[in-house]
């Protein structure tokens, strides 16, 4: 038995959200190190209670033009979601990341993509480089809109961009690793922070309704 396996972090709060993630999958990457990416989204995937009424996770690729490769509602169970990250084709391409933020605000976090009223909403975005266009004003838009973007830099990643594209407080939402054969090293940290996130912004969610 995999003792790794059976010790990873598993976020066990009653608060659910829906979680959805983008992929840079650039020329840059190398199909070598998307395969680490894949390994990496899945132990993410892992950590999660997912299901159609508990977390939902939608995944996106972008490099010039984004894709959506799943829709927060596409997929009911855990395994299905594990299966889809296993077989996630590599794109290729590009790095236009404001592009691609602005892609998930139209297209992701709709209720017709699956994303939910009144449900933490949590962005990720997973970029081996500097972008080619301008982050600021779409990671913008995304905050506003109530998503809590973390940014995870790898290799070539520009620490600036990750800081103005993440949520406050960056100490706990920027990622930035060397090399992709040791991002599993921050999948632990990165999903202890989101599930603890998410357990504050239902919080938030419920007492501003209260308010009302």
């Amino acid at each position: 038995m995999d003792k790794c396996e059976s010790d990873q972090f598993v976020c066990h709060n009653e608060a659910i959200a829906d979680i959805v993630i983008l992929v840079d999958g650039s020329w840059s990457i190398g199909r070598i190190n998307f395969r680490l990416v894949r390994m990496f989204l899945e132990n993410l995937v892992n950590a999660f209670d997912i299901g159609i009424d508990k977390t939902r996770i939608g995944l996106a690729q972008y490099s010039g033009d984004p894709r959506i490769e799943w829709y927060l509602n596409t997929y009911s169970t855990k395994d299905a979601v594990i299966d889809a990250v296993k077989n996630l084709p590599y794109k290729g391409g590009n790095t236009l990341t404001g592009l691609a933020l602005n892609f998930i605000l139209d297209n992701c976090f709709k209720p017709e993509s699956g994303s939910r009223v009144g449900v933490p909403k949590i962005g990720i975005l997973i970029t081996d480089g500097k972008s080619q266009d301008d982050v600021v004003p779409p990671a913008e838009s995304l905050r506003k809109a109530g998503v809590e973007l973390f940014a995870i830099g790898v290799k070539n990643a520009d620490e600036n961009e990750l800081q103005s594209i993440a949520s406050e407080p960056h100490h706990t939402h920027v990622y930035n690793v060397a090399d992709f054969n040791i991002m599993s090293s921050i999948v632990e940290g990165l999903t202890k922070i989101v599930c603890e996130q998410v357990e504050i912004q239902d919080k938030d969610i419920k007492q501003s309704k209260e308010q009302e």
